[in-house]
């Protein structure tokens, strides 16, 4: 029988990769191993969810993952009896096209520099290439399991070609052969590669077996420990291993800032391995993010990125997740609806949740760091979840007017208010330093005011209107009657019966710009303010509506003048002597594109108002 062979080009994204992984990880040459073991891993966990639907599998056989080194041919071997491929496959996934995970690759690389590559390798399922680190030639002997076809062999020594050629008697599954460099024959080492797979893959669900030398009897007992290591008691496990399994699930190099083991036993039982990750990546913050939490049914890898099992807000969480009690079939669409994930669910929750609280009650440095990365997705939980609300508002750290950049918890924050207020005012926009100078202020009367500069924080306080008996009030927003002194309410009378006539010639000169024109008892430094009603829409939120594209409708603010401010005295005077004047029209328009300015907005006409500003300076 003719056997067909095919040589191919590999793909420049993919011969840009090879390069990078061969001539940039020298110092990392371990990890090819990990890597290797790893997809073996994913290879025969595809298997064991492809024997739940098809009958026609052996289901006995026991599913391993074999190193063998053969120090006479210089070869090491990883070999799985997993899920296999097809010459097809073998071209797609090993050379002709690498799949959008090589762009990632590439793309994430550029941006973080080349230090961060061996994590990326794993992150982007471009591991396979780091076995030309250690190897002159690689072949991989593939076949698709369950498949009457023959098998195939791909070659490749790491440069621009590769064949795959088929291959008669190839068992069901994947052996990678590595003709190693010359100067690799530590990997020829039965003890060096057994202290390896210790080191980097002891976690992994299936026995890996290392060889001493090939054709020899393969070893009895597996080298990795076997036993999932998020149902073995905490106690038995180092924090390397728990460190070292974070960094295999999420692809970070460093540690993770907190860990979270629990075993739920009674009506619902599962296990839970959960970490928060030290930094964060940009993609956490995107609302499409995708959870790294692994779903395990009985050991069977049923979903790589679970959803279901967290709260979209708690997205930045990785980890694992096992019960015996889901069935093996279930679907995406079943998850969302199933009452034991709901269980599950709402108990991790509580557990994230709670942890939180233990470090930020027991090690405010560190949450600090934690909120830094992901405080704006615990408000974006505030915002979703009703049940959770307070606890979550409970975690916030704020910076108020009073205590400069000093964070505090809005819950303390609150807990130190004098008696006597039902409220608390608050002000937004980009960036707290400005908004601790905003003329806002001095409607604050005094009291201590909050400072949100987070976009997400307009969204938050929508539906945070009342926290712990106080209402949460936007200073930007009209101050309401009762909540002026009588002397603030006698001083107020006083100049809307003194300038009554200025005030009406204000709102008729601006029409429909305002809703009313009105003077502020509690302005002290600014000559004016524009103010909202309460419960409409702050600039930063129209802010961030129009980065999105969508435009808010328009509402007419308030205009507050202060009576006392020189500019409106000389404006009253004005009025007084000519009120049909263009300087006394000029200046009303420069206060109403003040008031704006002050706000966070632009003048109406920006060429217009310097025009009148220099006209009153000449």
């Amino acid at each position: 029988m003719t056997r067909s062979t095919r040589k191919l080009k590999f793909r420049a994204e993919t011969r840009k990769v090879l390069d990078i992984v061969i001539n940039s990880l020298y110092s990392h040459p371990d990890i090819f191993l990990r890597e290797l073991i790893s997809n073996a891993s994913d290879a025969l966990d595809k298997l064991r969810f492809r024997m739940l639907t098809d009958p026609e599998l052996d289901r006995d056989r026991e599913l391993r993952i074999d190193v063998v080194p053969d120090r006479e041919a210089g070869t090491l071997t990883v070999r799985d009896n997993g899920i296999g491929m097809t010459g097809d496959e073998m071209a797609r996934e090993l050379g002709i096209i690498a799949g959008s995970g090589t762009r990632g690759f590439l793309e994430k690389l550029s941006s973080e520099g080349e230090r961060s590559a061996p994590e990326l390798i794993g992150q982007f399922g471009v591991g396979f290439y780091s076995a030309f680190m250690v190897a002159d030639m690689v072949e991989v002997l593939s076949r698709r399991s369950g498949s009457e076809q023959q098998g195939n062999r791909w070659t490749s020594t790491g440069h621009d070609t590769f064949t795959v050629k088929e291959e008669e008697e190839v068992p069901e599954g994947t052996s990678v052969i590595l003709h190693l460099k010359e100067d690799m024959d530590e990997y020829l080492d039965s003890w060096r590669l057994r202290e390896l797979v210790r080191k980097y893959s002891d976690f992994i669900a299936y026995p890996v077996y290392v060889s001493t030398e090939e054709g020899e009897d393969r070893e009895k007992e597996p080298v990795n420990s076997q036993k999932p290591i998020w149902t073995r008691p905490e106690e038995e496990v180092t924090d390397e291993e728990y460190a070292e399994f974070y960094r295999h699930l999420s692809y970070d190099p460093g540690e993770p800032l907190s860990r979270m083991v629990f075993h739920a036993e009674g009506t619902t039982e599962f296990y839970s391995l959960l970490y928060i990750p030290s930094s964060r990546t940009i993609e956490m913050l995107m609302p499409d993010y995708r959870t790294g939490v692994r779903l395990f049914i009985r050991k069977v890898l049923i979903e790589e990125e679970a959803d279901e099992l967290l709260p979209r807000y708690l997205r930045f969480v990785k980890g694992v997740v096992e019960s015996s009690d889901l069935p093996l079939n279930i679907s995406r669409e079943t998850l969302q609806e199933n009452r034991t994930v709901r269980v599950i669910r709402k108990a991790l929750t509580g557990r994230v949740i709670g942890r939180l609280e233990e470090m930020m009650g027991q090690d405010r440095e560190r949450y600090g760091r934690f909120f830094d990365n992901f405080g704006d997705l615990l408000k974006e939980g505030v915002y979703s979840d009703e049940q959770n609300r307070e606890r979550l508002a409970d975690l916030l750290l704020v910076r108020t007017s009073g205590k400069g950049d000093r964070r505090i918890g809005l819950r303390e924050f609150i807990e130190e208010l004098p008696e006597g207020s039902d409220r608390v005012y608050y002000l937004t926009g980009t960036d707290w330093r400005e908004l601790s100078n905003s003329p806002y202020l001095e409607s604050a009367g005094g009291e201590e005011v909050l400072l949100f500069d987070s976009p997400v924080d307009e969204f938050m306080l929508q539906v945070l209107g009342e926290y712990r008996g106080r209402k949460l009030v936007p200073l930007s927003s009209e101050v309401a009657e009762e909540e002026l002194t009588e002397a603030e309410k006698a001083e107020k009378k006083h100049a809307e019966e003194t300038f009554a006539g200025l005030l009406e010639y204000v709102k008729d000169q601006l029409g429909d710009r305002v809703a009313a024109v009105r003077f502020s008892p509690r302005l002290r430094e600014n000559p004016c303010i524009l103010v909202s009603d309460r419960g409409d829409p702050g600039e930063m939120m129209r802010r961030v509506m129009r980065s999105l594209n969508q435009e808010m409708p328009e509402t007419r603010r308030i205009l507050e003048l202060n009576p006392g401010h020189p500019v409106i005295v000389r404006l009253q005077e004005l009025f007084e002597v000519d009120r049909s004047g263009q300087r006394l029209k000029d200046g009303v328009r420069i206060l109403y594109d003040l008031g704006t300015v002050i706000a966070g907005g632009r003048p109406e006409n920006p060429a217009e108002f310097a025009r009148m500003v220099a006209g009153l300076l000449t």
